[in-house]
């Protein structure tokens, strides 16, 4: 079969296109790539990276997934029936969630869980250790950052995909544009945070405090917000497609143009609520609750988009204080030895 490149095949799949049976996929970059319920049978994926792809409920049933790179991937209900894993990179863990292994060749050695060893985190940094500091930019993959004191840092443009934020304070911090997917953010403050144009996909946001944070054109594409608190929150222009949003509180919250298809807000409080132009097809929402809203469109028509979202003071809003960062830097890796 034909050669296709990665994103040929994503575009394709965002078309409504799901069968790719026998594509050769060989060494694609499929990182990070929404491929939930794909069938992708007797596909060549050897040398593929597919590190932090959503891949529940895929066929690949006879796939040749040699020395591909399965680090962080959903394989949630996946069929892996006679597919060729030698070299693969994938834990024990993601193999016990998928649906059937039967005939598979298995990697000789699987990696550790980063769960259960700390020589697979990246980077492990202590409460304190940043407080204040410039970070925008910083390469911090998989950081242990749990409970800590990040309050007012800029960390635009930072790189924190799969970081461990759970319990942080991070209120009044620049985290324009930075790349978060994965993240765990439960329980974390995010209170008066910049979080323009910010990729939250598949973030754990559950209990966080997100009051007055400005959210503008940020990706929370599937991520979990249920019980956040988003009391006078802008998301406008976010991206809140199939975001569990049940039970959060939307207070006075401004949504104008969002796009909520697919999102639960099964038990949201939307009283005051500015839903203008925003995209509610599919949404788990009741009409009670669409009431108590304060607008559901607007007598002007939409403003368009900006092309870009320029990072720490660009997007002020009464209801943000960005932090005050110099321009964002790229930093070398802060690597650290695992604790003995």
């Amino acid at each position: 079969m034909k050669y296709m490149t990665g994103n040929e095949l994503i575009q394709r799949y965002n078309a409504g296109d799901r069968d790719f049976t026998g594509a050769n996929l060989r060494g694609a970059s499929l990182q990070a790539a929404y491929l939930n319920s794909a069938i992708l049978k007797w596909a060549d994926l050897s040398a593929a990276n597919l590190y932090g792809a959503d891949l529940s409920g895929a066929r690949l049933d006879g796939a040749n997934l040699k020395e591909a790179d399965l680090r962080r991937a959903d394989l949630s209900a996946v069929c892996l029936d006679n597919a060729n894993l030698t070299g693969a990179r994938v834990t024990d863990e993601q193999l016990a969630r998928t649906a059937s292994l039967q005939d598979t060749i298995m990697p000789r050695v699987t990696e550790q869980s980063s769960e259960r060893s700390d020589s697979r985190i990246a980077y492990i940094l202590r409460r304190d250790d940043l407080s204040r500091d410039d970070l925008a930019g910083s390469d911090l993959r998989e950081a242990d950052l749990r409970r800590a004191d990040l309050h007012g840092v800029c960390l635009a443009e930072a790189d924190l995909r799969w970081a461990k934020l759970r319990g942080a304070d991070l209120g009044g911090a620049d985290l324009g544009r930075a790349n978060m997917r994965g993240a765990d953010l439960f329980l974390a403050s995010l209170r008066r945070a910049n979080l323009c144009g910010a990729r939250l996909l598949s973030a754990d946001l559950s209990g966080t405090d997100l009051r007055e944070a400005d959210l503008q054109q940020a990706d929370l594409g599937s991520a979990n917000l249920f019980k956040a608190n988003l009391h006078k929150a802008n998301l406008r222009e976010a991206r809140l497609n199939k975001t569990d949003l049940q039970q959060a509180n939307l207070n006075e919250a401004s949504l104008g143009g969002a796009d909520l298809r697919g999102a639960r807000l099964q038990g949201a409080d939307l009283r005051g609520t500015d839903l203008a132009n925003s995209n509610l097809r599919g949404a788990q929402v009741s009409q009670q609750q669409l009431a108590q809203a304060k607008s559901l469109w607007s007598d002007r028509p939409p403003a368009p988009a900006a092309s870009s979202v320029t990072l720490c003071r660009a997007i002020p809003t009464r209801h943000t204080q960005t932090a005050q960062c110099r321009q964002p830097r790229r930093r070398s890796p802060i690597t650290s030895q695992a604790p003995e």
